[in-house]
């Protein structure tokens, strides 16, 4: 039996339905810019795709918010996995010595561009004039 007033669902923060804004097509470009920033980090060791998706939300905090949140959402996912991915790589390294780092590498690769593939879904996603969120990440964001 189910108890009365109950039927009610909670919904966590991080799984409201967006609400519809006007998004223009130099909002979808910035946003897409900032997500696929993290392309220039997978060339420069990580170093240049934060840089990217900084200066955007530098540049655009002021303009438009959709931009803003999405470009600080993706600073601080790349930042993130900057992080994690040279601490698996040293650990990977250390790891080599003793033979299962070896093993331990298309694992590394695989991770890599998975975080690589999850950031493009973010500016496909932002492409299509949606608001793209990052677990935890937005919780964060959309309090500011």
């Amino acid at each position: 039996m189910e108890a009365k007033g109950t039927s009610e669902e909670v919904k966590a923060p991080s799984q409201e339905v967006p609400e519809k804004i006007e998004i223009t097509s130099d909002e979808r470009t910035w946003a897409i810019l900032a997500h696929v920033s993290i392309l220039l980090g997978a060339i420069t060791a990580g170093l240049l795709g934060p840089v990217g998706a900084f200066v955007i939300w530098l540049v655009k905090k002021e303009e438009s918010n959709y931009v803003a949140k999405q470009a600080l959402q993706s600073l601080i996912y790349q930042i993130v996995v900057v992080m994690l991915s040279w601490i698996m790589w040293v650990a990977i390294g250390v790891l080599s010595a003793v033979v299962i780092g070896i093993c331990l590498i298309p694992l590394g690769i695989v991770l890599n561009l998975a975080a690589i593939g999850y950031s493009c879904y973010a500016a496909y996603v932002c492409s299509l004039g949606q608001e793209f969120r990052y677990p935890i990440i937005w919780d964060m964001v959309a309090t500011k």
